[in-house]
């Protein structure tokens, strides 16, 4: 039996027996939301529209301030904390897409507990890893650390947050006591086996109940076909960055691929990350992209959005949900959150000229963005 699988299975038990919520958990059927399959609990469903807690600002500034902030250690612990309570009590949103690496899901935790909403109306969405360590062992004890810190006894959807030990942005690869994830120690590393190490670990939280679903994020086509050919359950969701300005250069086949196996495909950075990152305009400072500095200021997404009287984020995410995609928009503004969820209160379709016409705007490549990890080189991921 693996090492601290004892321990985590009296956790299992004791965390199961102390649940603070005595309702059922919702399936989430009653709201726009899209069912879940393979790995995940029967008739689950997830709500489509979650809001995006993994603020990208490292400096203390006050709360809606770009670059938002909301990471403990910074001290912008209380920014999530608002926008969580913000975002449950006056927008009406449910889901909650949350890591451990954002290093701020106590405070998440405590906007749930002020909004005064029973934890059984939430969904959770909670992820394993880039900063800490893959493997099995470690699965489960950043688990049961989630767990925790967001003060429940199950998580609605847990993901693997990154397929390899280390992430684009860490200076340094986590440490792992996993052999096929200790990357210094030659004979034994292998990515593969370490990804399907960390997948077997999933694989169980999911049977013992403690997650109700489990999936992946930056997954691409090669990963996933890893575990079908090792005969092993596929995951219920792939969270990647998905937007106009990535769609035709790697995103589209892996919609494609990901639609053919029941893998719903979740959008991290629907809008871009304007407060951080601003497009490059120009290639090599000579030749032009055909981008704009923001999602928002691009001329085709201001027409189209001027045509059907809607805010040029809301024709983003119309465009991401006809096309099956869910996404987690980040902010901290009121007003924006309740904009996002309107294109569900106030229902609109794009028609099919308007959606090819965002499909074919230009594409942020590796190419000509080399230094941010979300670009696509070669329609690989990440």
């Amino acid at each position: 039996m693996k090492q601290s699988l004892l321990f985590f299975l009296f956790a299992c038990v004791l965390t199961l027996a102390l649940r603070t919520s005595t309702a059922t958990p919702s399936l989430f059927t009653n709201v726009h939301s899209f069912p879940l399959f393979n790995s995940a609990e029967t008739g689950l469903h997830m709500p489509a529209l979650g809001l995006g807690t993994g603020f990208y600002g490292e400096q203390n500034v006050p709360y809606s301030t770009y670059p938002e902030c909301g990471a403990e250690p910074p001290g912008c612990g209380p920014n999530t904390q608002k926008a969580v309570y913000t975002w449950l009590t006056k927008a009406g949103g449910l889901r909650l897409d949350c890591a451990n690496s954002y290093y701020n899901q106590r405070f998440v935790a405590q906007g749930i507990h002020q909004s005064l909403i029973d934890r059984s109306e939430v969904f959770i969405l909670s992820k394993v890893g880039p900063t800490f360590p893959l493997g099995y062992n470690e699965t489960i004890n950043q688990t049961l650390d989630i767990l925790q810190e967001l003060q429940t006894t199950w998580i609605d959807l847990l993901l693997v947050h990154w397929p390899t030990m280390k992430h684009p942005g860490q200076s340094d690869v986590p440490k792992s006591s996993d052999p096929a994830c200790n990357t210094t120690s030659p004979l034994t590393y292998n990515e593969k086996d370490c990804r399907l190490s960390t997948w077997s670990a999933m694989i169980l939280l999911f049977e013992l109940g403690i997650v109700r679903s489990i999936g992946v994020s930056n997954y691409n086509i090669t990963h996933l076909q890893e575990m079908i050919d090792a005969n092993l359950p596929l995951p219920s969701v792939n969270q990647v960055s998905f937007n106009p300005y990535n769609y035709r250069t790697g995103r589209a086949d892996l919609q494609e691929f990901c639609q053919n196996n029941h893998i719903q495909l979740v959008a991290y950075s629907p809008l871009g990350v304007p407060d951080v990152h601003p497009y490059p305009v120009t290639y090599q400072n000579k030749t032009l992209t055909g981008m704009s500095p923001t999602l928002l200021q691009d001329p085709v997404i201001s027409s189209i959005a001027k045509f059907y009287n809607r805010t040029e984020a809301q024709i983003i995410l119309r465009w991401m949900h006809q096309l099956g995609v869910a996404s987690n928009p980040r902010s901290m503004n009121e007003t924006h959150m309740k904009e996002n969820l309107d294109i569900f209160a106030n229902p609109f379709t794009i028609n099919d000229n308007d959606m090819m016409r965002i499909a074919n705007l230009a594409q942020d490549t590796c190419d000509v963005d080399p230094d941010w990890y979300e670009c696509v080189g070669n329609g690989n991921l990440p």
